[in-house]
């Protein structure tokens, strides 16, 4: 397999090396994006879109048939790609398609998951609110920007085009919707049900995701108005409904919705899921850059993971050129109420976002509220309950199960609905989702259910929850959502770029599930950054280039102050900031690059602990690193757009966080340690970064129409220890000021972000002191003794367990004799470009498992049986920026040995045969 060391070619040829065929490497729906058994891309030699290409379309197929392959064609591409996507029903056979003359490579196919939306603490938040702080309301009122004339892709789970707000009309003239289509249909699913039903009509009635996304972009009504509701649309439907599987969409149907929006000359395109492997090489996130490169503004969600901290941004949003969007939280919140009338006293409360959307909390005829105790003597009502409760709400303790079986257990008892009261003093979100459940539920405030029992201390409670809203204040106005992913790539790169309003948004859902609702995520904040790309090409009558719309958003947001301590939120977090799209317009210059990865800073730190200047490298070795000891020097390029007025500017340089992934002791944590620790703490200066310009005479004066270069000298905050690997950050903010009469003047910020130490000697593997990595035999979590002896058949297999606390490029599970030489590959046992695994159930560890099958081949295709012996399990993970091809580039981890006594294929005569079925429910976590 050759090796690709950057990825910077045509789409086609990095799918290849971001996933090299691997037939038995099934896995679990444990992550966000899974391996589909059986299922393939088939990449030819030419270019997409030329006649070469298409000659090896026909070639190909005359090959396989003349090979006696027989596969089922799921797509074909020639725009975007030059191949096809297959399913194999016999695996075996894609050894022999990869020989055929007409193929370049092959590597299995995909899915992915819609970056899932939260449903909001409240429901209904008030959009136009938000637009107050994001410069849209005067970008609509002053300047009469509605984003007319540009053409917006939304490619998502389609849309309900008959509502009202988003025009009520498919493709009839005036009509916004004139471009898209369904392209799997109703009873999709990527694993259930795999092979799509396209049709013509992508109309969204069953799961309301694109139909929200749209209305942020789009919608003109009353109660939503949208970031750019002149824009004309397109609609392309990749997933199905809700319920029929894992809810997933497969990377080739993507693909062809990318194709179609291409083909109908999209000058933006939004896309609200990811997932992935978290690296820019991923397949999506490579077609996303061709995009770019050919001239769509490509907005992508980031991701909902903060919770699972550093690294936790995927793809697409990875790919080079895309607005990778981060959430922020709105502002205003105008809130639906639940009404309670008791003997002592009336009061009105908020109340969350039902558990499931299709059972709404509305109670117009008022419902008796009871807090019983179920059989087990408790509040929180996870046992059954002895006593009926027809026709009431059921008042009940958050906690000790799950809010399924809350509703489950109150509908068993006759109730109607479900108020759980937080054991926290804020709402929270909760999901109640189960064919078993068709009442509502909701969750309340801690404060609001102590009111509500004191209350029924006197006597009688009713509820009633109709349209009545409530407004309040949201606490967390213009604070990062805490679910917003963070960065950087596992290459260092800087993400997420931007910000905006993503946490607690009110727009359009479908008619059928109640026409309006409120969600959360970074869902939303992508297609708010989406309307406003479509102001900037209105306003620029489209007359600009995708770098500079990217530079106009990046540059002119607002960094935002970390809430835990003093210093500015960093954006591994943020990106550049919440995103303003009147400061974006006002602009009058640009600043290239918009963003600094400064990649890693080998210092000397005898101080503050060990010192990795043991594996310090040249700067001849790793191009990029410091020129000295914690010192950085880049260049930046000053562009003065206005063609009448010379510019004044001078650079102040803003210190933000700098966030490890491990604590104090060395442990990894999910949550990012920060530094400074609290707010308000004493910091000596050398713990944070520092920047100035230098060899230039200040201010510096750049006349109309022209450029200056100019060099940034960045200093790590060398105080900090090596030891502790620290991501640190900071914004050079470039203070303009323009000579005109006005005097005008603006703020442009550059963030920027480097790794202290040397992180090419980074730890892929946990240590074993965590627990991983070790072997035990399958099904048990007992590891194995030294020197065991084992029989390998049907029901005695060995699983090795490991965990990833960082990505890795390539990762290698083989098994090797006493001498240290390899015998093949397990399986699952060779993965490229793999995110780390989260601290969560979800992901935590991956494992691969010796049935007696070992592959000769990187590809997983030369397969043989083990033979008896003394053996070890090896893995191989490639430490950050090393060169796969380098033995030095890996850490290296040993299994105790074990000794294989005999060997059983009983499923099969040879190992040439051998199903791994049986080892399907391998984890092999892919965030």
């Amino acid at each position: 397999m050759a090796y690709t060391a950057f990825l910077v070619g045509i789409l086609a040829s990095a799918l290849a090396s971001a996933l090299p065929f691997q037939p038995s490497a099934l896995q679990n729906d444990i992550g966000t994006a899974e391996i589909l058994p059986g299922s393939y891309f088939i990449e030819f030699h030419s270019e997409p879109a030329t006649r070469a290409g298409e000659r090896e379309h026909a070639e190909f197929f005359q090959q396989a048939k003349a090979a006696g392959v027989g596969m089922y064609t799921r797509n074909t591409f020639n725009r975007l790609f030059n191949g096809v996507a297959i399913d194999l029903p016999n695996t075996r056979h894609l050894e022999q398609l990869a020989e055929l003359p007409a193929v370049k490579r092959t590597w299995p196919m995909q899915m992915r998951t819609r970056s899932v939306a939260i449903p909001s603490s409240n429901v209904s938040p008030n959009l136009m609110f938000a637009h107050q702080h994001t410069g849209v309301e005067r970008a609509h009122a002053e300047l009469g920007l509605d984003g007319t004339g540009i053409k917006v892709g939304v490619i998502d789970t389609g849309v309900d085009y008959m509502h009202p707000d988003l025009g009520g009309c498919w493709k009839t003239p005036g009509c916004p919707f004139q471009y898209g289509s369904d392209f799997v249909g109703n009873g999709y699913d990527s694993v259930a049900t795999p092979h799509p039903e396209p049709g013509p009509d992508p109309r969204d009635t069953c799961d309301g995701h694109g139909t929200h996304v749209t209305g942020i972009i789009a919608a003109k009504g009353l109660k939503v108005r949208g970031v750019a509701p002149g824009v004309t649309l397109g609609a392309y439907r990749i997933f199905g409904c809700p319920g029929n599987g894992t809810g997933q969409a497969a990377d080739d149907v993507i693909l062809k919705a990318l194709e179609a929006a291409h083909a109908d000359r999209m000058d933006v395109i939004n896309m609200s899921f990811g997932g992935g492997s978290g690296w820019s090489e991923d397949p999506l996130s490579v077609a996303a850059e061709r995009l770019v490169r050919d001239g769509i503004v490509m907005v992508a969600s980031t991701g909902n993971d903060g919770a699972n901290g550093l690294y936790s941004s995927g793809s697409p949003g990875l790919g080079v050129g895309v607005i990778n969007v981060a959430s922020f939280e709105n502002w205003k919140i105008t809130s639906l109420s639940i009404d309670l009338v008791g003997s002592h006293k009336n009061i009105s409360i908020v109340h969350s976002s039902p558990g499931n959307s299709k059972f709404r909390f509305i109670f117009e005829t008022p419902a008796e509220v009871v807090a019983p105790t179920d059989s087990a003597g408790s509040i929180e009502g996870c046992a059954p309950y002895d006593t009926d409760h027809t026709g009431q709400i059921l008042l009940i303790k958050r906690g000790n199960c799950t809010f399924v079986d809350k509703a489950e257990r109150a509908q068993e008892a006759g109730a109607i609905g479900v108020m759980v009261y937080n054991n926290e003093p804020d709402l929270m979100s909760p999901t109640s989702v189960s064919p078993n459940v068709t009442i509502s539920l909701v969750v309340i405030k801690a404060d609001d259910g102590q009111a509500i029992l004191s209350e029924l201390n006197y006597g009688k409670v009713t509820a009633s929850a109709t349209n009545h809203t409530m407004s309040v204040d949201n606490p967390a106005g213009g604070q990062i959502s805490q679910f917003s992913s963070w960065g950087p790539d596992p290459e260092l790169r800087l993400a997420p770029a931007v910000g905006a309003p993503g946490g607690n948004i009110f727009s359009t859902f479908p008619l059928a599930l109640g026409s309006y609702t409120s969600l959360s995520g970074t869902s939303m904040a992508s297609p708010y950054v989406t309307g406003m790309v479509a102001l900037i090409l209105q306003a620029r009558s489209k007359n600009i280039s995708v770098e500079e719309v990217r530079q106009l958003i990046l540059e002119s947001a607002h960094p935002i102050p970390d809430r835990n301590n003093t210093e500015l939120l960093s954006p591994l977090r943020q990106g550049s900031g919440m995103a303003n799209i009147w400061d974006s317009l006002a602009s009058q210059a640009t600043v290239e690059p918009s963003q600094l990865s400064l990649n890693y800073t080998v210092i000397s730190n005898t101080t503050s602990g060990p010192s990795s200047t043991k594996n310090k490298k040249s700067v001849a070795e790793a191009p990029g690193v410091a020129e000295a000891p914690g010192v950085s020097v880049r260049t930046l390029t000053l562009y003065n757009r206005s063609p009448s007025n010379f510019l004044t500017c001078t650079m102040t340089h803003l210190p933000a966080s700098s966030v490890s992934s491990y604590a104090a002791n060395g442990s990894f944590t999910a949550v990012p340690r920060l530094w400074p620790e609290s707010v308000g703490a004493k910091v000596a200066p050398d713990t944070l970064p520092s920047a100035f310009i230098e060899s230039l005479e200040l201010p510096i004066r750049i006349a109309p129409g022209m450029k200056q270069n100019v060099s940034v000298r960045i200093t790590a905050p060398v105080g900090l220890s090596a030891i502790d690997r620290w991501l640190y950050s900071g914004y050079l903010r470039f203070n303009m000021l323009w000579d005109d009469q006005a005097g005008t003047a603006q703020s442009l910020h550059v963030p920027y972000m480097g790794f202290l130490g040397d992180y090419t000697q980074l730890d892929v593997l946990s240590p074993p002191e965590e627990g991983f990595p070790f072997i035990s035999m399958k099904g048990s979590d007992e590891a194995l003794t030294p020197d065991n002896h084992i029989t390998i058949d049907s029901s005695h297999r060995v699983s090795a367990h490991y965990r990833l606390e960082h990505p890795t490029r390539v990762l290698k599970v083989q098994l090797v004799d006493d001498a240290n030489a390899t015998q093949g590959f397990l399986p699952n046992g060779f993965l490229e470009y793999m995110g780390r695994n989260y601290q969560s159930a979800r992901g935590r560890f991956s494992n691969s498992t010796l049935n007696g099958t070992l592959y000769a081949d990187p590809d997983l295709t030369q397969s043989h049986e083990v033979k008896p012996g003394a053996y070890r399990i090896r893995i191989d993970a490639l430490r950050p920026l090393r060169n796969p091809s380098d033995p030095e580039g890996y850490q290296i981890w040993h299994s105790s040995r074990f000794i294989i006594d005999s060997v059983s294929l009983a499923k099969n005569a040879s190992a040439s045969t051998q199903d791994d079925d049986e080892d399907s429910n391998d984890e092999v976590f892919r965030p």
